[in-house]
């Protein structure tokens, strides 16, 4: 390779790997730090009997969908403890049966609203323990993948500055089957996270069985999408 181009390798390789020592560095961060935290928060918000129910009346409420998202919230009226609004992240199984007036009770633990009760039915607010742990889990396994990619990606460059390439030719720029994995299975970690926060899942097994099957079936996926797109190509 020519000097310049050599030169240049080397300073995307310098960077690529300082990017990635720092991604691993916060990947492991958020698992031994906020992740523990916030998993010892929700199973003592699931285990303990501190949690008391407030009872209140229903003052107004939103209940709206446009496909992108969604307002969801109730507010209500009773004492100083519980009274204002109460978000909550989807209409089911409580908000979509509310009307103005009903009575309802405010879960309320350790001075947070973090649910709401009515007709037998729990639904818990956004801001209950357990919407959190699925958030950190997956936020660091994020960034550890972009770490371990930003490292493979140097491993990569540093190749390329052993090889010859014959005028005309550049080099490969497309992903490796092993940048694949790394990809996909970085975005199924997102994806777990996402859904395992929705649920107020906050246990890991739970994380665990969504998280491969995902990355499996979405690299599968991708494979035969490669797949057609090489075939329709030969065939034009």
């Amino acid at each position: 390779m020519a000097g310049a181009t050599e030169w240049l390798v080397r300073r995307r390789t310098s960077g690529w790997a300082v990017s990635g020592l720092l991604l691993l560095l916060g990947g492991l961060t958020l698992l031994a730090l906020p992740y523990p935290h916030s998993l010892s928060a929700a199973r003592g918000y699931q285990e303990t009997s501190g949690s008391v129910v407030i009872p209140a009346e229903v003052r107004d409420l939103r209940n709206m969908s446009n496909g992108r998202g969604g307002e969801y919230w109730v507010e209500v009226r009773g004492p100083a403890s519980v009274s204002g609004r109460i978000e909550l992240d989807d209409p089911d199984p409580v908000l979509s049966r509310l009307s103005r007036g009903d009575r309802v009770g405010i879960l309320l633990w350790h001075g947070r609203r973090t649910g709401i009760t009515f007709d037998g039915r729990i639904q818990e607010a956004v801001t209950a323990p357990t919407l959190v742990p699925g958030l950190w889990l997956a936020g660091g396994l994020i960034l550890l993948h972009g770490g371990v990619f930003a490292l493979h990606t140097v491993g990569r460059l540093r190749r390329l500055t052993h090889e010859r390439f014959p005028p005309g030719r550049e080099p490969d720029d497309s992903l490796t089957p092993t940048g694949k994995v790394i990809a996909v299975s970085g975005a199924a970690a997102c994806f777990a996270g996402l859904v395992t926060s929705a649920l107020h899942e906050p246990d890991p097994l739970v994380y665990i069985t969504i998280w491969p099957p995902v990355a499996v079936v979405a690299l599968v996926v991708w494979g035969v999408a490669c797949r057609i797109r090489e075939w329709r190509s030969f065939r034009a």
